[in-house]
């Protein structure tokens, strides 16, 4: 497995923002995550880049445990579907 993510969750001030999440990719393999406002999808993203730590849960990356990587050391990144930056689909 190339990414692992084991019962990830988060919480802001008692609200769960993900719960107990898990996910696994192969090397090479493409994912999108599809959910409505407020599911998580955003927070569940930063968690993987690094960017926001995991009240629990872990993160794997071809085997080895990241979850207390800094962002800057893991060779990651996410790109949000923003119209502004894609004129032509206005």
């Amino acid at each position: 497995m190339f990414l692992a993510a084991k019962g990830i969750s988060k919480k802001y001030h008692d609200i769960p923002a993900v719960d107990n999440v898990s996910l696994e990719v192969e090397r090479g393999e493409f994912f999108a995550l599809l959910g409505p406002s407020g599911s998580g999808k955003t927070t569940f993203l930063r968690i993987l880049a690094g960017f926001v730590t995991p009240d629990a849960g872990k993160i794997f990356l071809d085997g080895n445990d990241i979850t207390a990587l800094a962002a800057n050391r893991r060779n990651m990144a996410m790109v949000f579907q923003n119209f502004s930056l894609w004129p032509h689909m206005t």
